[in-house]
């Protein structure tokens, strides 16, 4: 979603997705693009607007590779205008070939952080610095080495990635995290602390951020995919079998939506969950994916070592500022939060109608994580895969129009 129709790609990984829908179109599978899925029901039944158009799709079997989406770090003044999310950053430039800003520091934790600097450096900015929680990769040689084993090119393209920081001189600072973003003269002060609380700012005038991803499951969810708490990532993690099909016959996940695993598993898990619902049809069988599924076994060792090398445990949430916006949408800060816990304990959706936290267009997919972790706090209760904002149709925003729109096809048997 990434690529641009009229620019070249950027590098390897980008000539490769579009070599990728190059592929998808001369396959003869209609591609119906601009389609915004907001509707799934038992059957299964899609509902999708596509432009202004109601879609209604009602498939034999269904693949769903929704993918995933960031998580900010929710600090004093991460919704101030010139703060955004590192993938939105890099979203600007890939698509549109602009830049967020002259000046930008990138804080948070993961890869995509520095493979995004250097992205924008390359493209003009300067980087003030790359903050990363975790701490410096030596000093958890065991995962390293384990990443090294399973996947040793993308290792080396860490390596990389760490040598060309260098040479651009853009500081690397570990277990470094983001305390608070203030406007500054019409710039941004960022404020960042180190591990033994000490504290620097920078002036910028874009700020990128990336403390993780959020698994886009919500139509697994409503379609009644089992799920399991991955107390690790602190996300829900979809069920599957070796095929990739969810605990619903004939429903495949594929990809960041069913969990973390990176995108050349992602790819991996595409091929066997096509293959095995093609077979489903009747046609052909899946044929011999021991291949696929041995790197796809490589690939997933490769990520959880990865993943331990970002582990930097989440910022506790009590050193943060009552007035802390954590829903953006409905403007709810921290206190109004801490308030409705006090009155109304129990469940985040408790919390959300006592509050009108996770109410927005964005539907909780910002702050519900925020607000699970809170109420599992004054519970003193585990998060399990019943603590989280319950989907809802439609789970985007869309108009009564297209919602009518919907209705009439439904009606005419469209």
């Amino acid at each position: 979603y990434k690529q641009s129709a009229d620019q070249p790609p950027l590098d390897a990984q980008q000539a490769e997705g579009a070599d990728l829908l190059r592929q998808a179109r001369e396959s003869g599978a209609e591609i119906i693009g601009s389609a915004e899925v907001w509707g799934a029901f038992d059957g299964p039944l899609f509902l999708a607007d596509v432009e202004g158009r109601a879609l209604v799709v009602r498939p034999r079997t269904a693949i769903v590779a929704t993918g995933a989406y960031e998580r900010p770090a929710i600090v004093p003044g991460w919704t101030l205008p010139g703060v955004m999310t590192t993938g939105a950053a890099q979203t600007l430039w890939r698509s549109y070939r602009t830049l967020p800003g002259k000046r930008i520091a990138i804080c948070g934790s993961g890869p995509l952080n520095a493979q995004v600097a250097l992205e924008l450096a390359d493209g003009g900015a300067s980087v003030a610095l790359v903050a990363e929680a975790a701490a410096a990769p030596w000093w958890r040689p065991l995962s390293a080495a384990k990443a090294a084993m399973s996947d040793f090119q993308l290792v080396r393209k860490g390596l990389g990635m760490m040598r060309d920081l260098r040479k651009r001189r853009i500081p690397l600072a570990y277990r470094t995290r983001l305390r608070r973003i203030e406007q500054s003269d019409g710039a941004l002060r960022v404020v960042l602390a180190n591990a033994a609380g000490n504290e620097t700012s920078h002036i910028v005038d874009a700020v990128c951020m990336n403390d993780g991803f959020q698994p886009q499951n919500e139509i697994l969810r409503l379609l009644g995919a089992d799920m399991t708490y991955d107390a690790t990532f602190g996300h829900l993690r979809c069920t599957r079998g070796s095929d990739m099909e969810t605990s619903v016959p004939g429903l495949y996940a594929v990809g960041y939506c069913t969990g973390l695993g990176g995108a050349p598993a992602a790819r991996l898990e595409g091929e066997i969950a096509g293959a095995a619902a093609a077979a489903q049809l009747g046609f052909g069988n899946a044929g011999d994916l021991s291949a696929q599924r041995r790197a796809l076994a490589r690939q997933r060792r490769f990520q959880a070592a990865l993943w331990q090398l970002h582990d930097g445990a989440p910022r506790p949430l009590t050193d943060l500022p009552p007035e802390t916006i954590v829903c953006r949408c409905e403007e709810i800060t921290l206190g109004v939060i801490t308030e409705g816990l006090a009155s109304t304990p129990g469940h985040v959706g408790t919390l959300k109608r006592a509050t009108r936290v996770g109410m927005g267009r964005c539907q909780g997919r910002y702050c519900g994580p925020v607000a699970t972790r809170l109420v599992a706090e004054a519970t003193g209760r585990a998060v399990d895969d019943r603590s989280h904002f319950a989907p809802r149709v439609p789970i985007k925003p869309v108009s009564i129009a297209s919602i009518l729109a919907a209705q009439e096809a439904l009606d005419g048997g469209d």
